[in-house]
């Protein structure tokens, strides 16, 4: 007897027509074990149902109602033989099925072998995928075959969902991902993502079949043979490389290689990623470090840089010039090697407070390499990291061993000024006996002491508003430049704190500009430069000034009113625009300050020969007894004693000054609780020919321009480079007039700003020579010096312009703008 096991379903037919003539020997060995009692069983049935293990085989009659069926059939269609016998086929398939696929008895009952795909539907309602093959037998029974595709139908439908799923990953991945076939020579492209396709600007079908050294320049393509031994040993390599463009061009990239198998085949799998923001930002943050670091060495005193357990880890030349150490020397040593004994309770102190994230300042001795010490101020400043934990402290120190060495020798001369002062006394008793001869010189000496001690009481007053002054926006300074390095602060917090820090800089300036035009008064340096002015612009100016400054001051409840007379043309007169202005603005700024309720008005009217100016205000007026003095020097300060209401008390004086040396005169009428006007005349002298000074261009594009940075001091320069950074210029920079002068032979310049205050040779012998060498080169002289004769010998020297320290942004800009060319 023959076993069907593993039979094509062809084979199986032909086998089974084949056996028909062995019925009646197996129906005498046939075992009513194995199968149900059934009349005519043939030797073929017999094989059918034994020997199908893996097919469901069904006989039935010419109408399909089954006769014969095997274990298989009852298995896949969960029916039991009982119950398959005299079903017709019919009953397998659901309606619709029938309908989209007839079953063709017609051909069969003809002769024709029909084999095709169907849903069966199972007893218990499940759907089943089979491939059927059905023929009609030699004795006019038909014979189906079933084989449950279901399986292999659904491992196909997975397949094609991973692979669906695989496809969209890849073409969807960020990452550039190509995938090589190996080859006996270089692996060629078999496949790309999307990203792949971008990067490179190839179409698919241009890509594929491109040699590795193709795509990938640097190790890839010289060294593949020993990243091919690491790959073929299933390693994953990672390296550094550049990708090409299908123009030609390049961009660096990260890139990790991997063998993989699809199917019998291997190929390697390539992730890249462009590297080319993070190169730029690691390129910034190194030109960061270098510039930061070259502050660090440049500054004038001595700097360290010390971890949290309080070892140096980097000094700056200041620090070993002051100690006498070298570099290597000091890294490494513990902060109390260099701390005198005496101060150790001030490390103490000190050190855990820097920890926390507070700055520190201290006077220490420190002591030196040969064992001698040093004076210094110290401060301490933490560095945070960015999770805001304390990373390391920079300490900077200024010797100030020479200023305690003044002190002891000032303390010494005050003794001795104090015991010949005592001698003085002395001999002032003995001249006193000299009787009435000297009663006469004794009361004129007593009249110039009174003097002296007036004068004394109101410069007394004087230092100590001027102490209170300056240390006001000092405060200002110092503290909310502290609040700006606390973590996290927003950036309304920033705005606000660089707002006061400012308006504080400019207080603090205007103290110092007060003081410095005194000196000019006392030097006979206070000139007058006359120029066209339009009065009613100054005045218009003037008011949207000090609209802004009220607003700051919060004084939004006092009024400030400009009266214009109406005139048919506006007056422009030949004057000193700056001095008016210097004279209106101490004027205004006064009565504002002394007025709490009410309105300030200012504005002019114009009498024959002379404009007269006036400022009106609501304030607290002036006694009468003090009116014939407010024009006089420190008298404010004293003036003022049941409110402190702050200033100089030099504003009147220099207006006095100034209307003076204008050709005109000034005073006030007031009332205590009522307020207060002051008038001012200037000569009325028209000007012809006005024309309104351009601004400069705006529109100037300074991008490239070579600027020529002459500047000693490391700050004053690291400040300027801050300030030109953002307008892409071409910077250089030396410190003394020897090296300017040699640079411009070398480098053509587009200007230079020329610091006048330099070592050695000055800047305005900077200046002459090279004049001599390029007489249109643009120079802007910059300098702390104000007074007019340091700006006239500065353009004398050839200089086409001056500005003065503190310099600011905007001026700075707008000077380079007029004297750069496009």
């Amino acid at each position: 007897m023959k076993l069907f096991i593993r039979k094509s379903k062809k084979n199986l037919i032909a086998e089974i027509e084949k056996l028909t003539i062995k019925n009646s020997e197996l129906k005498q060995r046939l075992h009513t074990k194995f199968f149900s009692p059934v009349k005519n069983l043939s030797a073929d049935d017999y094989d059918l149902i034994i020997n199908q293990e893996t097919d469901a085989v069904f006989k039935g009659n010419e109408k399909g109602e089954f006769i014969l069926v095997n274990d298989y059939a009852c298995r896949l269609t969960g029916y039991s033989e009982d119950e398959l016998i005299g079903m017709n086929i019919v009953k397998l398939f659901t309606s619709s099925v029938i309908n989209e696929k007839p079953l063709r008895f017609d051909l069969i009952h003809s002769g024709q072998s029909i084999k095709n795909q169907r849903h069966i539907t199972k007893k218990n309602g499940h759907i089943a995928l089979v491939e059927m093959t059905s023929k009609k037998l030699s004795d006019g029974s038909l014979i189906c075959i079933m084989q449950d595709i279901s399986k292999e139908a659904n491992l196909q439908i997975a397949l094609k969902q991973n692979e669906e799923r695989f496809r969209e990953i890849f073409n969807n991945a960020a990452d550039i991902m190509i995938i090589y076939k190996l080859n006996k020579g270089l692996p060629t492209v078999s496949d790309s993502n999307n990203a792949a396709l971008n990067a490179l600007n190839f179409k698919k079908e241009e890509l594929i079949g491109k040699k590795i050294s193709e795509i990938f320049t640097g190790k890839t393509k010289t060294d593949y043979h020993t990243y091919s031994d690491e790959l073929l040993q299933e390693k994953r390599v990672s390296f550094n490389s550049e990708l090409v463009r299908k123009d030609g061009t390049t961009f660096p990239a990260e890139i990790s290689a991997k063998i993989i198998q699809i199917g019998t085949n291997k190929f390697v799998h390539t992730v890249s990623r462009d590297i080319t923001e993070r190169i730029i930002a690691e390129e910034k943050i190194k030109k960061s470090e270098e510039k930061y670091r070259l502050l660090f060495e440049l500054l004038p005193y001595g700097g360290e840089l010390i971890n949290t357990k309080g070892i140096i880890t980097d000094t700056n030349p200041g620090t070993e010039k002051m100690l006498g150490y070298k570099k290597e020397e000091l890294i490494g040593k513990h902060l109390t090697e260099l701390i005198h004994p005496d101060e150790f309770e001030k490390y103490k102190e000190k050190f855990p407070d820097l920890l926390l994230g507070n700055k520190q300042t201290a006077e220490v001795k420190l002591v030196k390499k040969d064992g001698s010490y040093v004076n210094v101020i110290r401060a301490g400043q933490p560095i945070k990291n960015n999770k805001g934990e304390v990373e390391f402290i920079l300490t900077l120190s200024l010797d100030i061993t020479d200023r305690i060495t003044a002190e002891k020798l000032l303390l010494e001369k005050n003794q001795e000024f104090e015991a010949q002062n005592e001698e003085y006394l002395t001999l002032n008793e003995e001249l006193k006996e000299t009787g009435r001869k000297l009663l006469s010189l004794n009361e004129e000496l007593l009249i110039a002491k009174e003097k002296a001690e007036e004068s004394n009481r109101l410069k007394s007053a004087l230092i100590a508003n001027m102490s209170h002054e300056i240390r006001t926006p000092m405060n200002g300074i110092l503290g909310f430049a502290q609040l700006l390095n606390i973590p996290n602060t927003s950036k309304e917090k920033i705005q606000e704190y660089t707002n006061i820090i400012n308006s504080s800089g400019n207080h603090l300036l205007n103290i110092i500009n007060d003081i410095i035009d005194i000196s000019k008064l006392d030097a006979g340096e206070f000139h007058i430069t006359k120029a066209p002015v339009d009065i009613n612009n100054l005045l218009k100016e003037e008011l949207i000034f000090f609209q802004s400054y009220k607003t700051r001051k919060h004084q939004h409840h006092i009024k400030l009113k400009l009266n214009i007379p109406e005139q048919k043309k506006e007056p422009v007169i030949y004057t000193d625009e700056t001095r008016i202005k210097q004279i209106l603005s101490n004027l205004i700024n006064n009565a504002l300050k002394f007025t709490e309720n009410g309105y300030v008005e200012f504005g002019y009217t114009i009498d024959k020969n002379f404009i007269k100016f006036f400022v009106k205000d609501t304030g607290i007026g002036i006694p009468k007894n003090k009116q014939n003095d407010i024009f006089e020097r420190f008298n404010q300060a004293a003036v003022n004693t049941e409110k402190l209401y702050g200033g100089t008390g030099l504003g009147l004086s220099i207006s006095k000054a100034c209307t003076q040396l204008l050709g005109g005169n000034i005073w006030l009428e007031s009332e205590i609780d009522k307020g207060s006007v002051f008038y001012f005349t200037i000569p009325y002298k028209k000007a012809k020919d006005y024309k309104q000074t351009p601004r400069p261009d705006k529109k100037i594009n300074l991008a490239g321009k070579r600027i020529l940075i002459v500047e000693d001091d490391p700050l004053n320069f690291a400040y300027l480079a801050e300030v030109l950074d953002k307008y892409k210029m071409e910077l250089h920079h030396v410190n003394t007039a020897l090296k300017a002068v040699q640079i411009v032979k070398d480098i053509k310049f587009d200007l230079i700003l020329m610091d006048i205050q330099l070592p050695g040779k000055d800047g305005n012998y900077a200046t002459r020579e090279i004049k001599k060498l390029f007489p249109d080169m643009p120079i802007i002289a910059q300098s702390a010096y104000a007074f007019e004769n340091e700006k006239q010998i500065s353009k004398k020297s050839g200089c086409d312009d001056y500005i003065t320290k503190p310099i600011k942004k905007d001026e700075l800009i707008n000077v380079i703008k007029k004297h750069i060319k496009e």
